[in-house]
């Protein structure tokens, strides 16, 4: 096979694998939205009533006696572990949203800065600068090299200053 051929089954491969990622993306917020729709207060009542009849009908005090009985402490220690566990990944998908929010953000504030003058509004290309500079005092810096980041616009310098900025400024002086 030539080069040129193998190269573009790979370019091919990849954006098929970025659309099944889209999809799966989709499907799971879509899941996720129906599943927050579906818990509604009846069907959390009934769930609660269901579960407590059938953990009643179990007979968990046999069961624990079977397994050495109730002692506290290992019961303590198995909960505060367990705690743990769900809060690291509580943690954890918490700052995985926050940088999916910051990496949006960065982008639509890029895309903002890039516009032209004839693209948007005077107004509203003032708001996206302000936004934009927001964005980017917030976000992590981004590994660019120098000659990408020469090529692009400085967004703070499209618009002049606001008021608090500029009376902090004067007062500085």
């Amino acid at each position: 096979m030539k080069f040129e051929r193998l190269k573009q089954r790979v370019i091919r491969g990849e954006r098929l694998v970025e659309g099944r990622f889209e999809q799966t993306q989709a499907h799971a917020t879509s899941l996720k939205d129906t599943w927050r729709e579906s818990w509604t207060p009846t069907r959390i009542l009934l769930a609660g009533l269901v579960g407590g009849f059938l953990i009643g009908r179990a007979r968990p005090g046999r069961v624990v006696r079977k397994l050495g009985g109730f002692n506290s402490a290992r019961w303590v220690q198995l909960f505060t572990a367990v705690s743990g566990l769900l809060a690291s990944l509580q943690s954890g998908l918490a700052a995985a949203t926050a940088k999916k929010a910051t990496e949006q953000a960065a982008d639509a504030a890029n895309d903002a800065a890039m516009r032209t003058p004839s693209e948007a509004e005077p107004a509203n290309d003032i708001e996206a600068a302000h936004h934009a500079a927001e964005v980017t005092a917030t976000a992590e810096p981004e590994a660019v090299p120098p000659s990408d980041r020469r090529r692009k616009p400085d967004p703070t310098w499209n618009a002049p200053p606001r008021p608090a900025e500029a009376a902090t400024e004067i007062s500085e002086r």
